[in-house]
């Protein structure tokens, strides 16, 4: 590594050059840690007791209750782009993408703007007494009921009906008027049959869904095990869905009944079962409630860094980049400690170094396979042989990438935020809850909305399209909100293969057989995604694959000798399902013991807040958690031999929850949920360390500045919805070792004057100034010197501290920000700890600083940046450092191919949300 720091900082002027006369202090000693001894004999314990039942407010269904609900979803509900609108009579029947959002018609984008300028439509249960239904379904088999569909003044289909089934079945068929081509391709991903109309490009994401989820036979016996309330919704909503579907089928192609993004793939829609709804669960809970499974890129990581740095370095600096279970970090819980079960925090030196040992003996091509999506495409039929006289939508690689892009969307799934408050801190004695699930802005967004009435369920929300839930929503007197919750559930297992034709492997002591099928892959023999007029012959466009489990789990790859395999386990393993047994109780029950039993039934992994009209408010981080082995380190791919096989499932009532917590309120952005958690039973050590300072500092400021006044309020809700959204998270502990540095640091005269605009910044990323109409259509909306200097400041220190110690790879994967550019990731929660060492209960055991002083440091990075700055900005007075602020890209899902495609000023806020207050009458 040498001198490159002080090299490239020395690149700003002559400041520094203190720094390079060896009269600094190294800010941490390189000593090495001694085990306290073995991990090997490390044996599983029993669960701890479980804690007493929580205190909860008796019910009192009398209390005259005022429910105030606001609610948004940009850019609309409808994501139906009709097909005779695709392009202008005088074109002749050709299709045009890239047309005004207005176009296709209402309720694609009559949010969008109203988002942007924070403002709100009323959310409340739409008063039915005085409207015509939209349409009305009379059912006769297997039940009898006349089923009523409203549409409220922004296309949210009303259900009302008697039966339960009558209700799921309405949904499906005004959701699938809404969202028929996203319900489509959201069941292909879920079977992998998406080749079968896109090409045979999808081939290897297909390959990758055949080898990780379950053959027709498990699905089915997962839909047996269901009671009968879930399986008559199945198969209600199931019924709906098809019932659209053959009216579209039945109608020409020219009419706007039918989705655009059929005629431009030529393809025409297909009945769906309710086993392919099961998969659509398994999709979006394995997508968006489950983490992990990554853990060779760790090895990797660990690899480079002991071939650059010496073993004992090497392992150094990945213990400081993927620290575990810091006693400092951010919480939803903060009021008590989540007893560990795993690993003993004295030996998880020596368990990591076990871990570490045995990572250096995995062949690295474990890291691809075809459960991993690295399987090779099919080759397509060349697009010379395509008719001559085919019009083209778009290009054709144009259209594979979009396509591409597409099947890759739920994985871009990253955050989501809520809050919720007590009668103990509101001015009036309401109940309030905000939530802001962050799925991205796209015509349509993932998320539909919907409101059922009838067979015992009051519900209004979100669900995805295709799924018979309100899956985040709320009832008659209750609401919760959802995150995704982060915590590890998938886990990487090395298997030693001992037979020639690979099936055989040892497990427990003995010689084990895996348990393999045939899954038949059909693909369309086409360019990615483009139409053919004549397809080839039958049997020529289809493969087999060999699926492969373990007694852990699906087989994902292979070593290139065949020794070796890597197997991945999930914690929901033929359980996803089970979940919709409890989210379907939340959409009919009116009290929080009602809602408590429903939560203990879910598997999934998210978060969840509560509140009620008896002034109750909860926080769960719920589902199936691995007790992991005491010898296992969850950064690391485990042992395959059946010696770090889990210990057990963690139990519910050990879960993290908090119920009534004694300050008042909770709140949650995909932060670790209770100080305790993380280490062998949770936390997803494979992406983001938790540590003081992250996104959800951000509802603790805005939180505590209402309470400094008069307490919070419903019409609070809305600024500090705005609020947490605006403020960079990176500024809670990164802005103040800058400002301190104004004076005792040797700061250059140009140091002062960043530091100068940094002591008037309001902590926003996002300029209020920014004109929202003005700035829709194109960019230039410019963001504060204070925002843009800090920013600047912030992401060189990173590249500085980094560069040069840690793999390219590795830093890429942990500065991806997704849709939040101005996050706290882990080289920024690293930094301040580096800066501020109490920060954290883990000391940092390499000097990142290289025997700079951290105030040498900051004195170095400002001049560097003010450099930097002046350069790029053509000026010299820092008040005219204003960067373009981020763009947040809102597209059709099939863009270019179909669909409008804008961008809008970038804002951290959750892509459907709502607030909701219980207001005692």
């Amino acid at each position: 590594m040498g001198n490159s720091l002080i090299r490239w900082l020395g690149s700003a002027g002559a400041l520094l050059l203190v720094a390079a006369c060896g009269n600094s202090k190294p800010i941490v000693g390189g000593g090495t840690v001694t085990p306290p001894g073995p991990a090997g004999s490390l044996q599983c314990l029993a669960q701890p007791a479980a804690p007493p039942e929580p205190t909860v407010r008796p019910v009192n269904l009398a209390a005259n209750i005022d429910m105030r609900i606001q609610s948004i979803m940009p850019p609309g509900q409808s994501g139906h782009f009709p097909s005779a609108l695709a392009c202008p009579e005088s074109a002749g029947s050709c299709i045009v993408p890239g047309q005004a959002p207005e176009t296709y018609g209402p309720h694609i984008d009559d949010q969008r703007l109203m988002y942007w300028r924070s403002e709100f439509k009323p959310g409340e249960f739409l008063d039915t007494s005085d409207l015509e239904p939209a349409l009305i379904l009379e059912l006769t088999d297997p039940v009898a009921d006349s089923v009523r569909v409203y549409r409220d003044p922004f296309g949210v289909p009303v259900v009302h009906a008697e039966t339960d089934y009558g209700v799921w079945y309405g949904a499906g068929y005004a959701l699938a008027q809404d969202r028929l081509f996203l319900i489509d391709q959201a069941v292909r991903q879920a079977r992998g049959t998406a080749a079968e109309v896109l090409g045979s490009g999808s081939v290897p994401a297909d390959v990758q869904t055949r080898v990780l989820t379950y053959t027709e036979a498990e699905y089915q016996a997962m839909f047996d095990r269901l009671s009968e309330a879930p399986k008559r919704a199945l198969d209600a909503h199931v019924a709906g869905i098809n019932a659209w579907i053959d009216e579209v089928n039945a109608i020409p192609l020219v009419s706007p009944d039918l989705p655009q993004e059929f005629v431009a793939l030529n393809y025409a829609p297909q009945h769906i079962s309710a086993i392919d709804v099961l998969a659509l669960g398994v999709l979006m809970t394995r997508f968006v409630a489950a983490a992990g499974g990554d853990e060779m890129a760790n090895v990797q990581a660990l690899r480079e860094l002991e071939a650059q740095h010496g073993k004992d370095v090497g392992r150094r600096i990945f213990k400081d980049v993927m620290w575990l279970d810091d006693q400092r970090a951010d919480v939803t819980i903060a009021d008590r400690q989540f007893t560990n079960i795993s690993t003993p925090a004295h030996l998880r030196d020596a368990v990591f170094e076990a871990a570490a040992d045995f990572a250096a003996t995995i062949p690295l091509e474990l890291a691809d396979g075809p459960g991993t999506g690295a399987f090779p495409a099919p080759a397509a039929l060349p697009v010379a042989a395509l008719p001559k006289d085919y019009t083209w939508p778009v290009p054709p690689e144009q259209l594979a990438a979009a396509l591409e892009s597409w099947q890759h969307r739920p994985s871009h799934i990253s955050a989501s935020y809520m809050m919720v408050a007590s009668p103990a801190v509101t001015a009036d004695g309401s109940t309030l809850l905000v939530n802001g699930p962050q799925l991205g802005y796209t015509y349509p967004t993932l998320l539909a909305e919907v409101e059922v009435h009838g067979g015992g369920y009051d519900a209004r929300g979100t669900t995805v399209a295709g799924l018979p839930v309100v899956g985040i929503g709320y009832g008659e007197r209750t609401v919760w909100g959802l995150t995704t919750g982060e915590s590890k559930t998938i886990d990487s297992f090395i298997v030693d293969i001992v037979s020639e034709d690979g099936l055989q492997y040892r497990h427990a002591g003995e010689t084990k057989t895996m348990d393999c099928h045939t899954e038949t892959v059909n693909y369309r023999q086409a360019v990615m995604g483009v139409p053919v007029v004549a397809e080839p012959a039958p049997g020529s466009s289809s493969l087999d694959v060999e699926v492969c489990r373990t007694v852990q789990g699906p087989v994902v790859a292979r070593s290139a000798d065949g020794s070796k395999a890597r197997v991945v386990q999930y914690a929901m393993w033929k359980r996803e399902t089970d979940t919709i047994e409890g989210v379907l109780e939340w959409n009919r029950v009116d009290t929080f013991p009602e809602f408590y039993a429903a939560m203990a039934r879910v598997t999934w992994n998210e978060n969840t807040m509560y509140a009620d009209a008896d002034g109750n408010i909860a926080y769960f981080h719920p589902g199936l958690h691995p007790w992991r082995h005491p010898s296992a380190d969850q950064r690391l791919p485990l042992k395959g031999d059946g010696s770090q096989d889990h210990c057990d499932t963690l139990s519910f009532a050990n879960t993290p929850k908090s119920i009534n917590p004694p300050r008042g309120y909770l709140h949650n952005w995909n932060n670790k949920p209770a100080v305790g958690w993380g280490d062998g039973t949770g936390g997803d050590a494979s992406q983001e360390p938790s540590a003081a300072d992250g996104r959800n500092v951000n509802w603790e400021q805005v939180i505590r500045a209402e309470l400094d006044g008069d307490g919070l309020t419903h019409a609070d809700l809305v600024e500090m919805d705005k609020r947490i959204g605006r403020i960079d998270p990176r500024a809670a502990a990164l802005l103040a070792p800058l400002l301190n540095c104004e004076s005792g640091c040797g700061v250059s005269a140009n140091g002062l004057a960043l530091i100068a605009q940094l002591k008037t910044w309001d902590r926003q990323h996002y300029n209020d100034a920014i004109d929202i109409e003005a700035a829709a259509g194109e960019p230039g909306s410019l963001d504060t010197a204070g925002a843009t200097i800090f920013g600047h400041v912030v992401e060189r220190m990173v590249d500085l501290m980094t560069a040069d110690v840690l793999p390219a790879d590795f830093i890429t994967r942990h500065r991806r920000r997704g849709n939040h550019p101005y996050d706290a990731g882990t080289f920024h929660k690293l930094l301040a700890k580096i800066l501020d060492p109490g920060k954290s209960t883990i000391p940092v055991q390499h000097d990142w600083l290289q025997g700079l002083t951290a105030q040498q440091f900051i004195a170095g990075v400002l001049e560097l940046s003010y450099v930097e700055l002046a350069n790029e900005y053509g000026a010299e007075d820092p008040a005219r450092f204003q960067r373009v602020h981020a763009r947040s890209a809102v597209c059709s899902l099939a863009d270019p191919l179909v669909g409008p495609c804008l961008d809008m000023p970038h804002q951290d806020r959750g892509s459907w949300l709502k607030l909701v207050g219980f207001v005692p009458g």
